[in-house]
């Protein structure tokens, strides 16, 4: 019998559809907020890193458990398990990279600067 798991797809699905709205949240705050590096700045270092481990971790766990699941079947051998993973430690990296040019900058064009790359990152999600 096929080992199809629904559920492990779902978690899935709905932490890589957090991680998208937190990201665009992030833009949103640079954007708007001249004073928004005193809570994006944690959010890039803690919580979004944080979001990316649980959505490396379901996705994992997803290339295991739902490994015949149309979702999962889409995309070749290993995505979910090695290609997701590594890409989400690269973000962890630009995240922490990002945190540090709005902690070293304090020019507002700064704010806009990196709400654009972060515009970018989301545009760019291989998953």
């Amino acid at each position: 019998m096929a080992h199809i798991n629904q559920s492990t797809v779902t978690n899935f699905r709905k932490a890589r559809d957090d991680l998208v709205t937190l990201l665009e949240q992030q833009s949103t705050f640079l954007r708007h907020d001249i004073n928004s590096r005193a809570y994006v700045i944690p959010n890039l270092r803690l919580q979004l890193i944080q979001h990316l481990d649980i959505v490396a971790s379901l996705s994992r766990k997803m290339a295991v458990d739902s490994r015949h699941h149309p979702y999962v079947l889409v995309h070749q051998n290993g995505f979910y398990n090695s290609v997701v993973p590594m890409h989400c430690a690269a973000l962890k990296g630009q995240c922490a990279h990002l945190a540090d040019r709005l902690r070293d900058n304090l020019g507002t064009d700064v704010l806009v600067a990196v709400a654009k790359l972060i515009d970018q990152i989301v545009a760019n999600l291989c998953f």
